[in-house]
């Protein structure tokens, strides 16, 4: 939900519960109001009976509409006004309404006389009535203005906060470019803009930097690494060195080169993460799955491992060109070498994914995290623990779903096209 909806609706649940507030304490003081005028108007009426009275001074009861006068023996006192509910015949809707009385004794002219005085309730059901009629049409008022309010400040007042958050998806580290400040004349949205610039730009230099670092540490470390393994292997060519002393040179040789390709991988792994590799393209899968097998063919004969295809033609794909060629070298790379004798390598394209499955003895550590860095099965003693890293990196970058198990003797890969 945007935030000028979820900002509406708590405002308007707000507005809610305020108005039912509202809704009591306004017909609390339109009861007393009006209680307060009832009593004020039968004070009134009362100084004109004591008029009426001065000047007739009854001997009997008198009645007139809603007045009632009763003489009273002398040995009376006079009593303070009070005021009840009662029910009286309205003269003009001819039925029984709920009434004010004012009943009082006071001395007129030397008699006393009992007064009582009556006049119509406004009913509580119609006080009711009317608050919540007010409160409804005001609230629906106040709905449809806030709902106005709100789509405008959706198409203007968050405009500036829907270009920014364009900028920010559409950035790119490889552009060289950092988001610039965008002049909005809201203080909030001036300040936000001004810390992504600010950000942008420098998390832009330490990548450019990063980047350097990286690229010229790789090729600075493959030079004397180079040197060091043609020098060792001229040395392994001398036919003086003792059986001994070249087992250590051998040692030693496969060291470096072991050191050469981690390099290598890992400078492989930084150029993936940093999504150098983002050539896209639409891209014959299978083609490259069956030049791929080709080429690893001789490689499967000397290991004398049965291979089955099961390539759906023309499958295609939107991915890297070579970070499909990184990704199905690795992956056949493994079946070969975490093989058995006589085993067997069974691939499958289709439509849904790419499917590699080889004989093999179980893995020794947990399946989930053979896709980290440097771990890898302790049967796999050749192998540095990148290449199924670099793998699953190379999903992730492309959108890709990749899963493995061991079942039946056998370590099945899948990888799944997400469409």
């Amino acid at each position: 939900m945007k935030l000028i909806y979820k900002y509406t609706l708590w405002y308007l649940l707000i507005s809610l519960g305020v108005f039912v507030v509202g809704s009591i304490i306004t017909y609390q003081v339109m009861k007393r109001e009006i209680s307060r005028e009832q009593e004020r108007f039968l004070r009134e009426r009362l100084t004109f009976v004591e008029r009426m009275v001065d000047r007739r001074q009854p001997d009997s009861v008198l009645v007139r509409d809603k007045i009632r006068v009763e003489p009273l023996p002398q040995a009376t006192a006079e009593t303070e006004i009070s005021y009840s509910d009662t029910v009286v015949m309205h003269s003009t809707l001819e039925r029984m309404e709920p009434h004010t009385k004012l009943e009082v004794v006071r001395e007129v002219a030397g008699k006393f006389y009992h007064i009582s005085l009556y006049d119509v309730i406004v009913e509580q059901d119609d006080i009711i009535e009317s608050v919540r009629e007010s409160m409804i049409k005001v609230y629906l008022l106040l709905t449809g203005t806030v709902l106005l309010l709100g789509v405008f400040a959706g198409l203007y007042l968050f405009k500036p906060f829907n270009k920014t958050l364009n900028l920010i998806r559409n950035f790119d580290l490889d552009r060289g470019q950092p988001i610039r400040q965008i002049k909005t004349g809201t203080q909030e949205f001036d300040r936000l803009n001004q810390f992504l610039e600010e950000m942008t730009t420098k998390v832009q230099t330490d990548y450019n930097a990063l980047k350097e670092f990286s690229e010229n540490a790789s090729h600075e470390m493959q030079t004397p690494l180079a040197n060091a393994i043609g020098k060792l292997e001229l040395l392994l060519n001398n036919p003086k060195l003792e059986a001994k002393e070249s087992q250590k040179v051998m040692g030693a040789l496969d060291s470096l080169r072991q050191i050469s390709k981690m390099g290598q991988s890992l400078g492989l792994l930084t150029k993936i993460e940093n999504r150098e590799f983002a050539n896209k393209a639409p891209l014959d899968f299978s083609t490259s799955v069956t030049r791929a097998l080709d080429n690893f063919q001789e490689l499967i004969d000397l290991k004398s491992i049965t291979l089955e295809r099961s390539i759906t033609p023309h499958v295609e794909v939107i991915m890297d060109p070579n970070l499909a060629d990184i990704m199905i070298n690795n992956l056949l790379s493994n079946a070969i070498r975490h093989n058995e004798r006589n085993g067997i390598i069974r691939t499958k394209v289709d439509e849904s994914g790419f499917i590699i499955c080889n004989t093999g003895k179980p893995p020794s550590a947990a399946p989930d995290s053979l896709f980290d860095r440097f771990k890898k099965d302790s049967n796999g003693r050749d192998g540095m623990g990148l290449g199924l890293s670099i793998v699953k990196k190379i999903c992730d970058v492309s959108g890709f779903k990749i899963d493995y198990w061991y079942e039946l003797n056998e370590h099945r890969l899948e990888i799944e096209f997400v469409r």
